[in-house]
């Protein structure tokens, strides 16, 4: 009987815990797409540079 009172405590917290899981995830995906789309710019930058050298 005491085991039942705590089974709704631990599906809630599991529950908290997928949903915290999912926004890392979600929170790194975002960060890499960011840092790789500046990565773009830059380099895109150095070609026009070098091209107007030349």
């Amino acid at each position: 009987m005491f085991m039942f009172s705590f089974l709704p405590i631990l599906m809630g917290m599991s529950y908290l815990v997928i949903i915290a899981a999912i926004f890392y995830l979600i929170y790194t995906w975002v960060n890499k797409f960011i840092s790789l789309k500046k990565e773009q710019n830059d380099l895109l930058r150095e070609i026009i540079k070098r091209m107007e050298k030349k």
